[in-house]
């Protein structure tokens, strides 16, 4: 993003992943409902890994099966924004 920051400055704040997904959405620099499914992808990702840690397991891993619309949004994102998978 640091590449529309001079024309966005609130893409400046010292702001998390959620935050800054929200912001480029606002903003039209990616789409908002893709904005909006990777920060939700995110809080999945985060409440799993919160839940194995807990549960004791050495590694925070999830089967992809179990995630995958929020893969998908996730590497829609990453060709939006970069053009590659």
């Amino acid at each position: 993003m640091d590449s529309y920051a001079h024309r966005h400055p609130r893409l400046l704040g010292n702001l998390g992943n959620i935050a800054l997904l929200r912001i480029a959405g606002e903003l039209g620099l990616i789409d908002i409902r893709l904005a909006t499914a990777c920060a939700d992808a995110y809080r999945l990702y985060r409440k799993l890994q919160h839940a194995l840690r807990l549960n004791g397991a050495q590694y925070a891993r999830v089967p992809h099966a179990d995630v995958q619309p929020q893969i998908d949004a996730v590497r829609a994102l990453w060709r939006a924004v970069f053009g590659v998978d």
